[in-house]
């Protein structure tokens, strides 16, 4: 079973994927480490993310990898970890133009399907799961909570970085991202058609688990019967 989970910036739907995929045991692949692990290698050997071609050039060589561990998902290329420069505060406008880069997508959406095929039973998550990288999964979800309930949540993260950032500073910013991520050339944000909607606003992650768990539920008496 494919369980496509698409929705809004700090909306809760990597937590969410990560324990959808523990408790039934599937694999979960954060699309979104990956364009960053393509922004960290392009950084660590000089490459400007903006020049589109030698991006996309490189990209089509690397071997990107995940893997769970206690601490987390991580993230591997060409067998070296990643991770902390992938995550590292500062590489957003590098995420950003990797991820608008329609040859970077093209190959790790390839990617992001071989595993999910070769798995047989994962989640994954993004922005473009059910509309592009799977568009025939048995279940897709739609994950949103409200833009100050979302800032509230990056506020705490945000202020390690800078101690006098507000609030409204922070929905400033997640309005800001939705709009660009629902005007992006490439791999947009959408709600696709037969998706469930899940507002994680008033949910603790357990209560989002068992809601999104019990839809699954519903889905797969629904192909038995």
């Amino acid at each position: 079973m494919i369980i496509a989970i698409d929705g809004t910036v700090a909306s809760g739907k990597s937590t969410a994927a990560r324990n959808i995929a523990g408790r039934l045991g599937f694999l979960h692949i954060n699309t979104g480490l990956m364009y960053r692990a393509v922004a960290a290698f392009a950084r660590r050997n000089g490459i400007p993310t903006a020049d589109a071609h030698r991006v996309a050039a490189c990209a089509k060589e690397l071997r990107i990898d995940l893997a769970r561990t206690s601490a987390g998902q991580r993230v591997y290329v060409d067998g070296t970890d990643m991770t902390d420069e992938a995550t590292a505060p500062d590489i957003g406008p590098d995420v950003s133009n990797v991820a608008d880069n329609e040859a970077v997508r093209a190959v790790l959406v390839r990617e992001q399907r071989r595993m999910g095929l070769e798995a047989g039973d994962a989640v994954l998550e993004g922005r473009d799961i059910g509309s592009v990288v799977f568009p025939d999964a048995e279940v897709k979800f739609f994950v949103t909570a409200d833009a100050r309930e979302r800032a509230r949540r990056r506020l705490e993260d945000d202020r390690k970085r800078n101690p006098d950032i507000t609030l409204d500073d922070v929905l400033e910013a997640i309005i800001a991202r939705d709009e660009r991520d629902r005007s992006r050339p490439v791999g947009a944000l959408k709600r696709m058609p037969g998706a469930i909607d899940v507002d994680t606003t008033h949910n603790t992650p357990e209560q989002t688990l068992e809601q999104m768990l019990a839809a699954i539920g519903r889905m797969r008496m629904g192909r038995s019967s």
